[in-house]
């Protein structure tokens, strides 16, 4: 109940408990006012009447007597009349029927008035002729005092009623605040930090708005210095600090997009030869700076070329990786001659005649990173049987099929629903106590061509998506983990992946929607699981399918999360339940102090915004243990 309607109804009550006394009060005394006034009238019209009798009083067959004590009794509103002589004997009586009926009979009941009855002697010179006996008929009284309490009631029913209208009219502008600081902290737990700029009057009030200002401005300061702190500990781990270069968990986020994407290019390994001698010779800064100047060359060999879309990777000491949109072999050759050219001419510099060689191959949409990364490495060793400063350019790629190969083998494990969905990915709780207890597991899907070799399932779900055979397969995965968790009767959550195609897709939407309303039971142990990359491709979609899913009961995971791809304080508007953070973030972490702060902050930040933060396939017992006193919701080994 409402604030309004409990003031309401305790001002209402208490406004009918003062009426009902006041009422029933005010009744009783005009009940005894109107009874003392009958007992006057009684007595007065008693001694007038004697007074009229007693010349007649001796002779009882005088017709007067009669005709006196009629005209008074027709005159007046009486119950009775009785004459008597000297002996008691009756000589007339008068009498009304004492029935009112526009008085109900529980009022007279509630409101009980006694009769009035006077006498008086009527004299006859020196002796007492006889006696005249008068009752008030209390009738008139209870009619009065019915018509009192009806206008009472009706004056008091009015005056409640602009009571109550000017009472819900005052309420509104006094309460009326409180529903801007409802709305306000509603807006802080979503992770919107607004102020109310109109204080209300009140007094009280005013202090708790003021006070909601002040508590969202500090949560807003905080959650902005920790995403600060985010970002720029998130730089240092994913950038490499001397060359400013992205690293290799960066590189293969980098493949797995261009898989999904089926982009074209050139992925190229370029290592500087013997960069240990050159250290020898040179001081620790000018090796620093050569490796500076080996990366600006090569980028301003790659604007000489007019290469657009060039990632650079700093792999490891003297081992870089190149990825370029070069659309044909020729291209790529030319780049690689203009690299080489540079960087021959800063070898110059530093006596240094053998700089760098360099290993290409094509991206292929079909292969692996592994696959393409160990098929460069064969042309840079062929590049250096070549000579000095050489580059080698190889075809190897993974064993392709064609587009129609593919379509057929797609359609028959879309239509024949050939796929295995593997729950190997369990996160136990971290909390102390509840080691073993499984909050989160994965759903992995798994398909095999018709030898029965596992297909690589970025690839698989490219092609699918080319084909506009997507949406049937994630559904029917929806699907298997549904029954799965009626099946196991599961307690603990469950996390399905989507495709971003499905996740933008109406349609899908409209299948999914049905499918969740026959599972309302146990729709709550569902996660749709989206990776953060992902999430960036269209972040109005991102935001209506969280809502979506929760509309429907279902929660969302964010994976792999990287705060290079979405900043933590953005994640605000997003309500998400989980996220689960990249392996960069947690590898090493036991001995990495830099990492440990960075995952603390980002804890402190998932609290903040109500979000349960997992680790992502914690491999070491010391890295697990350095999570665990983070105290991260759960993780994956």
């Amino acid at each position: 109940m409402t604030l309004s309607k409990q003031l309401m109804l305790l001002i209402s009550a208490m406004f009918l408990a003062i009426f009902a006394i006041n009422f029933y009060t005010s009744l009783n005394n005009i009940r005894g006012y109107l009874q003392d006034e009958s007992e006057i009238h009684a007595q007065d019209t008693a001694t007038s009447l004697g007074l009229s009798l007693s010349p007649y009083i001796l002779d009882e067959d005088d017709t007067i007597l009669s005709t006196m004590v009629n005209t008074i009794f027709d005159r007046g509103y009486y119950l009775e009349i009785l004459l008597e002589n000297i002996d008691g004997k009756e000589l007339v009586r008068r009498t009304n029927p004492k029935s009112f009926e526009e008085v109900p009979e529980w009022f007279t009941d509630l409101f009980p008035m006694q009769t009035a009855t006077a006498e008086s002697e009527i004299d006859a010179g020196w002796v007492v002729g006889g006696t005249i006996f008068v009752t008030i008929h209390p009738g008139l009284g209870y009619l009065k005092l019915w018509q009192q309490a009806k206008d009472s009631l009706m004056f008091a029913a009015i005056c409640l009623v602009i009571f109550i209208a000017l009472l819900v009219l005052i309420l509104g502008l006094v309460l009326r605040p409180l529903g801007v600081i409802n709305k306000l902290a509603l807006s802080i737990a979503d992770g919107h930090f607004g102020k109310i700029d109109k204080l209300p009057w009140t007094t009280d009030i005013r202090n708790v708005a003021n006070s909601m200002n002040l508590m969202s401005g500090k949560i807003e300061k905080v959650i902005t210095n920790l995403n600060n702190r985010l970002e720029e500990t998130g730089k240092r781990l994913r950038v490499d600090e001397l060359t400013g270069l992205e690293t290799k968990a960066t590189f293969e986020t980098e493949m797995k997009d261009r898989f999904m994407s089926r982009q074209e290019g050139y992925l190229f390994i370029l290592r500087i030869d013997e960069l240990g001698k050159l250290a020898s010779r040179l001081s620790s800064d000018k090796v620093d700076t050569f490796i500076k100047s080996f990366v600006t060359e090569t980028r301003e060999a790659l604007k000489d070329q007019g290469v657009a879309g060039d990632f650079m990777y700093r792999i490891v000491g003297a081992e870089f990786i190149l990825i370029t949109d070069c659309k044909s072999q020729e291209s790529a050759e030319a780049l690689c001659k203009a690299v080489l050219k540079r960087l021959e001419a800063l070898g110059s510099e530093y006596g240094k005649e053998n700089v760098a060689h360099i290993g290409g191959v094509p991206l292929d949409p079909q292969g692996t990173t592994a696959s393409l990364v160990s098929a460069a490495t064969e042309a840079y060793e062929k590049a250096r049987l070549i000579g000095h400063n050489s580059f080698a350019i190889t075809q190897y790629s993974a064993n392709t099929r064609s587009m129609d190969e593919w379509k057929q083998l797609v359609g028959q494990i879309v239509d024949k629903r050939l796929v295995k969905v593997d729950y190997g990915v369990k996160a136990y709780s971290l909390a102390d106590g509840k080691e073993d207890i499984l909050v989160l597991e994965e759903a992995m899907s798994q398909v095999f061509d018709e030898k029965g070799e596992a297909l690589p399932i970025g690839t698989f779900i490219s092609v699918a998506e080319t084909l506009g055979r997507i949406l049937e397969f994630d559904l029917n995965i929806v699907t298997r983990v549904l029954e799965y968790i009626r099946r196991e009767k599961v307690e603990h959550d469950v996390a399905v992946n989507l495709s971003f195609t499905a996740l933008a897709s109406n349609e899908f939407r409209g299948d999914l929607f049905k499918l969740l309303e026959d599972n309302k039971d146990i729709v709550s142990h569902l996660v749709f699981s989206i990776t953060a990359y992902g999430a960036t491709r269209d972040m109005k979609s991102f935001e209506s399918f969280i809502n979506f899913a929760h509309r429907n009961g279902a929660k969302v995971i964010l994976k792999r999360f990287e705060s290079r791809f979405i900043p933590m304080d953005s994640l605000k508007q997003f309500r998400l339940d989980y996220i689960r953070l990249a392996r960069i973030y947690t590898e090493n972490i036991g001995n990495d102090a830099e990492k440990r702060r960075l995952v603390e902050a980002m804890k402190e930040l998932g609290e903040l915004l109500n979000v349960n933060i997992l680790a992502e396939s914690v491999e070491s017992d010391n890295d697990y243990q350095a999570v665990r006193e983070i105290g991260l919701t759960a993780a994956s080994r």
